[in-house]
């Protein structure tokens, strides 16, 4: 998705801006799509990229958090994977977050190549850790993804193990968002938790920063 910005007074060429859409996906119910989506796309905002989700789970768990959330940012839209609008796609977006739902949806193929990264939450639990192997053979011709350790115990002994399983299959991110209180706390107020103060905070803007880092190396 490309979007035509006007070249300064004196040039002779328009920059063209690239919308780069980031897809939280995984078959698994349960693994922390929403929790990563928000809080992925509130800290971009925070850090001054213009920003805006889509939520593609009939469940509709973003869209219920985002109708509570007081704040107008990053908006909600609509979102076709298969044949964008062109209406989003000239919308001056830097980033559009979409959080996926469980199984395979017919649209996955066609929104998983047009993403520019893919960030898979993984609970370090043996359900979630049998699961990853299919997940990285599915994302092979993605240009970038990663998985993510989710909903981690704190001090739990399963993390090192489930980091050197994940690392057997492709890319594990060096952050991690731990079960903290923080989280479910921020979204039942339509926040997240990176609009806190506290370790929640720290990791969700270091999600936010290891995927910048992902697209730049893309």
């Amino acid at each position: 998705m490309r979007i035509w910005k006007r070249s300064p007074a004196g040039t002779n060429r328009d920059t063209v801006v690239v919308m780069l859409t980031i897809a939280l996906h995984t078959p698994k119910g349960g693994s922390g799509k929403s929790t990563l989506a928000r809080e992925l796309a509130v800290a971009a905002g925070l850090a001054g990229l213009r920003v805006a989700m889509a939520d593609l789970d009939p469940q509709g768990t973003t869209t219920g958090w985002f109708k509570r959330r007081q704040a107008v940012e990053p908006p909600l839209v609509r979102y076709d994977p298969v044949a964008p609008d062109a209406t989003l796609e000239g919308a001056g977006l830097d980033w559009l977050v979409v959080d996926t739902p469980p199984g395979q949806p017919a649209f996955l193929s066609a929104l998983l190549a047009r993403a520019a990264v893919v960030l898979v939450p993984v609970r370090p639990t043996p359900d979630d850790l049998l699961a990853a192997a299919p997940i990285a053979r599915s994302l092979t011709r993605c240009p970038a993804w990663a998985f993510v350790l989710s909903q981690v115990p704190p001090r739990s002994r399963l993390t090192a193990s489930a980091i050197r399983q994940l690392a057997g299959l492709g890319r594990v991110a060096p952050c991690q968002l731990t079960f903290r209180a923080d989280f479910p706390a921020a979204a039942i107020e339509g926040q997240a938790a990176v609009e806190f103060t506290g370790k929640a905070a720290q990791e969700g803007t270091a999600l936010f920063e290891y995927t910048r880092t992902l697209l730049e190396t893309a």
